[in-house]
C-alpha cells in the first residue's frame, strides 16, 4: 500500500495511545500471505470491483458487530432488516449459552512486544474466562489464531488472565430446497457452494448461521504472530525508523 507521509502511515496501520504509537494487530497479521484473498481479487475481473465488494462486505460485518455489541451491553437496538437472519442466529445462541462480558470493544496494548488491538469481547462464556472474537466470514480460518493469540498476550499484560479463546462465526445464507446448496450474498458477491452442480436451484429464505470454535495451540500461534510482527516491522522499516527517531516515543 502507498503511504503519502508518516501521518498517513500511522493512521492506517496503528493507534496513538497516551502519546505512544503502536502497530495495530490486524495490520501486523496482514503481512502473512492470503491465497484465498488473492483468488477473490482475481475472480472479480478488475481491482475496482473487488475493492467495492470488499468494502461493502466490511460494512455489513461492522453492522453485525455493532448490533451484537448493543445486545451484549443491553442497549436498545433496532436490527436492520438485511442482517436480521444473522442476528436471529446470535440471539438463539445467546439463549443456549451464558455470555457474561467484562469488556466489549476493548483497546489492549502490549508494551512488551509493541503492538495494540481491539478485542471484541473479554468475558465468560459458560463460566470460562476468555477472549471471544466475532467473525462474519464464510469459514473459520487458521489466521484467526494469530490475531486472538496477540489479544490474549496483551490482555495478560493488563493483569487479566483468560484461560482460552474462541472464534464465534456469524453468517447468513439461502439454502436450496432441492440439493442443499448454499448461496451467500455478502457484499453483493454471490457465491453458491455445495449441493449438486446440475441442480436447478430453488433457494429459500435467508437463514442465519453460527459456529463457535475454541482455539488451542496458543504457544504456536503467539510465536507465529510475533514472527509476523518482526516481518511487518522489517517491511515498513522506512516509516518505523522515522517513528523511532522521534516522531513517537516507543
Amino acid at each position: 500500500m502507498f503511504y503519502a507521509d508518516l501521518k498517513h502511515f500511522k493512521a492506517k496501520t496503528g493507534y496513538e495511545i497516551n502519546g505512544i504509537w503502536y502497530p495495530r494487530v490486524t495490520s501486523i497479521v496482514s503481512i502473512k500471505a492470503k491465497p484465498a484473498l488473492y483468488k477473490f481479487y482475481a475472480d472479480q475481473g478488475n481491482f475496482s470491483m473487488a475493492e467495492s465488494i470488499k468494502s461493502k462486505s466490511a460494512d455489513e460485518g461492522t453492522l453485525i458487530h455493532e448490533t451484537i455489541e448493543a445486545i451484549l451491553t443491553e442497549k436498545p437496538v433496532a436490527v436492520p432488516h438485511p442482517i436480521q437472519p444473522a442476528i436471529n442466529a446470535f440471539l438463539e445462541f445467546k439463549k443456549k449459552n451464558e455470555i457474561v462480558p467484562m469488556k466489549i470493544e476493548e483497546r489492549v496494548v502490549s508494551k512488551n512486544h509493541w503492538y495494540a488491538g481491539t478485542v471484541d469481547v473479554i468475558g465468560k462464556l459458560n463460566g470460562q474466562l476468555g477472549i471471544l472474537d466475532i467473525k462474519t466470514s464464510y469459514s473459520i480460518y487458521r489466521d484467526y489464531g494469530l490475531q486472538t493469540a496477540a489479544y490474549v498476550e496483551a490482555v495478560k499484560e493488563n493483569n487479566i488472565f483468560p484461560t482460552t479463546r474462541w472464534v464465534l462465526r456469524i453468517d447468513q445464507a439461502k439454502e436450496c430446497t432441492k440439493c442443499g446448496a448454499k448461496m451467500r450474498e455478502k457484499g453483493g458477491n454471490i457465491k453458491v457452494r455445495g449441493g449438486t452442480v446440475s441442480c436447478q436451484h430453488s433457494f429459500g429464505e435467508t437463514v442465519g448461521e453460527i459456529e463457535l470454535k475454541e482455539l488451542d495451540n496458543f504457544e504456536s500461534d503467539i510465536k507465529a504472530f510475533l514472527a509476523c510482527r518482526n516481518l511487518w516491522e522489517w517491511e515498513h522499516d522506512f516509516w518505523i525508523k522515522k517513528i523511532k527517531n522521534g516522531s513517537s516515543p516507543i
